[in-house]
Parts: structure tokens; sequence; C-alpha cells
């Protein structure tokens, strides 16, 4: 039977452009009044299970903690992860990335065991769905392997990290802003075994790939290079 097509207001559709537009320059706390309007239509003229409103409980979720309201951002991300569940199945795309930014959330505050159990539980269905080196299986095991990491299990985020980081520079390259994330994720991660200079090495292709993607005058290049100050290696933003 086929899932019956329902229309939005005239109204609703200029909040969607308001919304869209507010997003794009990260202003988040006037985006959040509109989506909670927007919520409130998409129930009622779409539906409490239908795909947009599911997802844009996830997007306020995001929102609220852009905001700082930490709580109340799990909530919207557990009930689009419910929902999504119930309509389309725990091994569906669209309910992985919902448990996905649920998992994140919950490790970032008090619930971070619960937060680490769905991380885990995520990652392992995601690889089953994906594949081990598709871009949603390595942005979970991306973060599973820092909180295993920070968290004690240092053996097995690192580890996580690491394949991250090499799945990435195969796939995507060695300038992908992706690739180069993960690469100053497992340099940290190497800094903090005490290996310093195989850290600044690996930074060292990290700055150069900020430089040559994004430009010597990028914050996120900058960033690096005062990370590697600090490692008392002083290199140049011009490097090659």
């Amino acid at each position: 039977m086929e899932e019956e097509v329902r229309s939005l207001p005239a109204s609703t559709v200029d909040q969607e452009e308001l919304l869209s537009e507010l997003l794009s320059h990260d202003l988040h706390a006037s985006a959040e009044p509109v989506m909670r309007a927007l919520l409130s239509d998409y129930e009622r003229n779409l539906g409490p299970d239908d795909p947009a409103t599911i997802s844009l409980y996830d997007t306020l979720g995001h929102t609220l903690y852009q905001m700082g309201l930490t709580p109340e951002a799990e909530a919207m991300h557990r009930e689009a992860y419910s929902r999504s569940k119930l309509r389309n199945g725990p091994d569906d795309p669209d309910t992985l990335a919902y448990a996905h930014n649920l998992a994140t959330a919950l490790v970032m505050s008090a619930e971070r065991e619960e937060g680490l159990a769905l991380l885990t539980r995520t990652m392992e269905r995601r690889e089953s769905v994906h594949g081990p080196d598709h871009a949603a299986t390595l942005e979970t095991a991306s973060v599973l392997g820092a909180v295993l990491f920070e968290s004690g299990a240092q053996e097995h985020g690192f580890a996580l990290l690491e394949r991250v980081y090499t799945a990435y520079r195969t796939t995507l390259g060695e300038h992908d802003l992706q690739t180069l994330a993960a690469g100053g994720n497992l340099a940290a991660a190497v800094h903090t075994l005490g290996h310093t200079e195989e850290a600044a090495r690996l930074l060292v292709v990290v700055l150069s790939g900020y430089v040559r993607t994004l430009g010597p005058d990028h914050s996120l290049t900058l960033g690096t290079q005062q990370r590697l100050r600090r490692m008392g290696w002083y290199i140049d933003i011009d490097v090659p």
C-alpha cells in the first residue's frame, strides 16, 4: 500500500527557506524557534513518523547542543533515533546516522557509558551494512576511537584512530579535510603516548595538507602550526 503524499502550506515552505539561511550562517539561537515552529507544522501536516519530521528532531538536537542546552539536545536526538528505529528498523542507514548523533551527544555529557555502548553497536552495524571503509562506518569509528583512548582503553582506541586515518588516506586522499582531521586526532594520541617526534612529523603532514586545501591563514592551518610550536617544532606556514 502506497503512503499518502501530504503537502506543506506555503508559509511552512517559507519557514524552511528561512531556517536553511540561518543554519548556513550558524545562527543557531535564531534558528531554534523557527525549527520548533516547523516541527509543529511537520507533525500536523506530515505526521510524527514522516522522514522530514524525524530529521528535523535530529537537526534541532544539533542546534540545541551548539547553544549549550545539552540535556534537551540529547532528548531531541533520542526522539529522532527512536522514531526512525520504529519506522525503518535498527539497521536502516538513517537510523544508524541518528544513533551516531545520539551516541556522540551522550559521550560528551554525563551519559558516557550509555554513549560508548551505543557507539560500539552503531559502528558494528554500520560496518555490517556499509562495509568497514565506508564514510559512515569511519565516522563512528573515529568518535569511538577518540572516546576509548580518552577513557583509558588506549590500545583499542589508538587502533581505531589509526585505522580511520589509514582508510581516509586510501579512499579520500591525503589532503581531504576528513583525512587531515583524522591525522590530527591520531597525532594527539601519539603525543599522549609520549612519542613527540612521531606526533610532530604527522602534524607536519597535516599542516601541509591544510595549507594546500584551506590556505595559510585558515584557523585550522594556524591551529596546527601552534600545536607544532607547543611541541618545539617551528615550521614555516608555507610548508610545501
